[in-house]
């Protein structure tokens, strides 16, 4: 059935292949129903024309005139209400008790007055086509048209046929039990005669919600019988107002009339209160449900559009929306062809940096060239951090048949505004996640680089008869920029070398792998020139390495049984040899390695006596800083090496690496501290 009324449709209005869903349902059904009720109205029309006694209005054109009056003011104060007939889609009526002033006039003045209600109809076709000139709306409002028409004209006429047959009279005599019966068996024969106008529409829809869009029936049934019924229930008040206008005369007609203008009111007033709170509840639930489902999501962010399809669609009566963000993209768009610019909005709201909304109809700031039919709401989407705008909500609510103004929209406003919070919370958790992932493969991987990094370093310090060896080596980070090695050399010789890159981190490191291998080879083919491996292991490193860093080394050459140790320091802390004849330097004798290929180093030659001890360090011992931002003294470390004279060099070093933390404390640390000492033994 769908497919032979949807072909039908389509010969009529081409443009339905472009819809889907519950609007191409909506559009069909226009279609169908002013298919079937144009001829109904048409002999309405036909049918008052032959009965309609133009003198009567010339004779009570006073009456016609104030019937006209109550007509407008009762459909001044329409009231509506709206139906969620499933998820995201909603079906809105509204109605007025206008038909108390249709009856009165009816019974009063006879059928010729039901001409007031044809040109209200058709004022109101007029009205509404000009506000919204789609071709949704003009197809709507047509159908609208003539429902209401095949109604207010057949459906009345045949009511009134009844009314006559079972001796009604017009006018009606008074407000008596007996002239009232046959008035109220002709309304609900009008009433009837609407159901059957409106059986072929209600049976579409119906139909299709269940056979094409697989929604329950239930909502569309008890929204139809509510549209038909409500105002229905107005109309036997328009008998009474009748009975008493002729029997007792204008002054009671209108006191009664402006008591059910009263009860108008209070329908109109009752009907917009229960719309903004089915709007508000509906919101908190559905905010309520995102909340839930945005924290059960996964944490990285990979399912938020698919959350936010589910939850912000219903959260609205809207004919477009769109959710998005700088670091996600679109997140949610519907429709797919919505005429909203993304793009020249974003720009315009990062300048405003506040929720714009406006009234149906207004030209839009970011896009003057477009007039959107429905109200609309454009609020930011703030970052948590920096609470500047990193995305936009844009919703173009229904029209529906709710009165929309500011206070209304400003009504919305909260709910988009916790919807752009509760994603900017998503986006904000999103790149929390991630961070906290990229921080943790960062410290996997500086741990492994710091297991490398630590097998470059001596798996056990060398064991030399007559000779204590210590060394110690505390990163400031994960990883370190100094090191240190010992090197068996040819004749029982011993080579050792302390350095320092010339920066922190993982760049340093691989620097330090870098010279550490050089000098240890150069060290080999070398062993009785120092000065040849500094300068072998810096063309090396100037070749092989594209880093802007240095790295400052010393390295000696020692000869265990004569004490004579050969060195070259390029640009090292100079170490301090200490014995019972004071302190000596062994200064630089060349620049750093990694500065200039075309550097030579020198090399002096020292003898460590019995007794005496020869501290390498690197600045981390000297330039180690407290929180007051002062250095050490180098005195403390120079006076724990002689006050510990005569002790193991193991005990030296533990006793300078306490007096180095108890001076820094808590305070951070920036630079590796490394520290080798070898001592001769006396005798």
């Amino acid at each position: 059935m769908n497919d032979i009324i949807y072909n039908l449709a389509l010969k009529i209005r081409p443009e339905l292949k472009n819809l889907t869903g519950q609007q191409r349902m909506s559009s069909t059904a226009d279609v169908l129903t002013l298919i079937y009720t144009f001829p109904m109205a048409v002999a309405g029309l036909v049918w008052l024309l032959r009965v309609s006694d133009w003198s009567s209005i010339r004779l009570y054109w006073k009456d016609y005139l104030l019937m006209a009056v109550i007509l407008y003011l009762f459909n001044r104060l329409r009231f509506f209400f709206i139906t969620e007939i499933r998820s995201g889609g909603y079906a809105n009526s509204d109605g007025a008790m206008d038909g108390i002033a249709v009856w009165a006039a009816i019974l009063t003045l006879g059928p010729t007055a039901l001409w007031l209600k044809v040109l209200w109809d058709f004022m109101t076709f007029v009205t509404s086509i000009n506000k919204d000139k789609t071709t949704q709306s003009y197809w709507n409002r047509s159908r609208l048209l003539s429902a209401d028409l095949s109604i207010d004209l057949l459906a009345t006429l045949v009511a009134l046929v009844v009314y006559q047959r079972v001796g009604g009279l017009i006018p009606i005599p008074g407000p008596s039990i007996e002239y009232i019966l046959p008035a109220f068996l002709a309304v609900v024969v009008q009433y009837l005669c609407s159901l059957v106008v409106y059986s072929g529409y209600i049976g579409y829809v119906i139909w299709s919600l269940k056979n094409v869009l697989h929604t329950p029936a239930r909502p569309a049934v008890s929204f139809f019988f509510m549209a038909l019924t409500l105002p229905a229930l107005a109309n036997p008040f328009g008998i009474l107002a009748a009975g008493i206008y002729v029997s007792e005369g204008l002054d009671e007609f209108l006191f009664i009339t402006l008591g059910l203008l009263l009860v108008a009111i209070l329908a109109r007033r009752l009907s917009q209160a229960a719309e903004y709170s089915r709007q508000q509840s509906s919101q908190i639930e559905q905010l309520e449900k995102l909340g839930r489902a945005i924290l059960d999501a996964p944490p990285d962010g990979s399912m938020l559009a698919e959350v936010l399809k589910s939850h912000v669609l219903p959260m609205f009566a809207s004919q477009a929306i769109l959710v998005w963000t700088e670091d996600k993209g679109v997140l949610v768009q519907n429709p797919e062809n919505s005429l909203f610019n993304r793009e020249l909005a974003w720009q315009w709201l990062r300048e405003k940096n506040e929720a714009y909304y406006s009234m149906p109809g207004k030209r839009l700031p970011w896009d003057p060239t477009i007039t959107l039919a429905g109200p609309l709401i454009l609020c930011p989407v703030m970052d948590e951090e920096t609470n500047l705008p990193i995305g936009e909500v844009f919703i173009e609510l229904q029209t529906l048949n709710i009165p929309w103004n500011n206070q209304a929209l400003r009504r919305q406003l909260p709910a988009v505004q916790s919807l752009a919070a509760q994603v900017a919370s998503a986006i904000h958790q999103s790149r929390m996640y991630r961070n906290s992932l990229a921080m943790q493969k960062t410290l996997q991987e500086l741990s492994l680089a710091r297991s490398i990094q630590a097998s470059f370093l001596p798996e056990a310090i060398p064991q030399i008869p007559g000779w204590e060896i210590a060394a110690a080596l505390e990163p400031a980070r994960q990883i370190a920029g100094d090191f240190y090695d010992f090197i068996s050399l040819p004749d029982g010789k011993l080579g050792f070398l302390i350095a320092d890159v010339a920066d922190k981190g993982l760049g340093s490191a691989l620097y330090m792998a870098l010279s550490n291998t050089l000098i240890r080879t150069f060290a080999t083919q070398y062993p009785r020139d120092p000065a040849q491996v500094m300068k072998s292991a810096n063309q090396q490193i100037l070749r092989n390495a594209r880093a802007n860093l240095f790295v400052t080394v010393f390295f000696g050459v020692l000869d265990p049984v004569t004490g004579t140790l050969c060195y070259a320091n390029a640009g090292h802390n100079p170490p301090f040899l200490i014995g019972s004849t004071g302190i000596r330097t062994l200064g630089n004798t060349g620049m750093p390695l990694g500065i200039d290929e075309e550097n030579d180093w020198s090399q002096d030659e020292v003898e460590i006596l019995p007794g005496e001890i020869l501290l390498l360090y690197t600045d981390g011992v000297t330039d180690a800083q407290n929180n007051a931002g002062e250095f050490i003294d180098r005195k403390i470390i120079l006076n724990t090496v002689q006050k510990n004279s005569g002790k193991s060099v193991q005990v030296v070093q533990k006793n300078i690496l306490e007096k180095v933390h108890h001076f820094v404390g808590d305070a951070s640390r920036f630079d590796d501290l490394t520290l080798v000492i070898l001592g001769r033994e006396k005798g």
